[in-house]
């Protein structure tokens, strides 16, 4: 089975950029600890006005926003369907935006060491960098990013462990949002000697 970097398509004209979740510490959506994953709500800011689209990464944590199109399409998926598995939508609030539709955050607990560190391109934090020497050692940037797929142990929607920014989803989520209809995603593939830049 492929497995693709999931981004957000920003060659869309005109489609709007949210901003930061309020009131809350983006950065908890990407490695989330267990009490995070309570029911709640949240509310985001419209950044840029424009076209409103299916699928974003919102503020400077990059927080997935499906909108309730995108979350249908992925029902009956074990992760997202089954109780504290992997996937957790929770109902958040676009202010400044006009709109019938319902979004939601999209919070990826399952993290995956499955980066194939010989196939693929990237650069490593220095322990004398200017600004995050704190990070001495993690990835900084991929000019190409491949995964193994024999370590992905039958996931559909994970982030790279090593490198928590990066969302990996499987052919079957790509087909589904696509055969949805979602605007907005994008599917980079990473499971080939393709690769892709991120």
């Amino acid at each position: 089975m492929n497995y693709y970097l999931l981004r957000q398509d920003m060659d869309i004209p005109d489609r709007w950029v949210l901003g930061a979740v309020r009131h809350v510490d983006n950065w908890l959506f990407r490695d989330p600890p267990v009490e995070f994953m309570e029911p709640g709500s949240y509310s985001v800011d419209v950044h840029f006005p424009g076209r409103q689209v299916d699928f974003s990464l919102a503020g400077y944590a990059d927080v997935p926003v499906l909108s309730e199109k995108a979350c249908d399409a992925l029902c009956g998926l074990a992760e997202v369907d089954e109780p504290y598995r992997n996937v957790v939508f929770q109902r958040v609030e676009v202010v400044g935006a006009v709109s019938e539709n319902n979004y939601f955050v999209m919070t990826i607990e399952t993290q995956v060491d499955c980066i194939d560190q010989v196939q693929s391109s990237f650069e490593r934090f220095a322990s004398n960098d200017p600004v995050r020497p704190d990070l001495d050692g993690r990835y900084r940037v991929f000019t190409n990013l491949i995964i193994d797929s024999q370590r992905i142990g039958g996931h559909h929607i994970f982030r790279l462990s090593d490198y928590l920014r990066a969302i990996i989803v499987s052919e079957v989520v790509k087909e589904r949002l696509e055969m949805a209809g979602v605007i907005g995603a994008k599917f980079d593939l990473v499971s080939s000697d393709a690769g892709t830049v991120f």
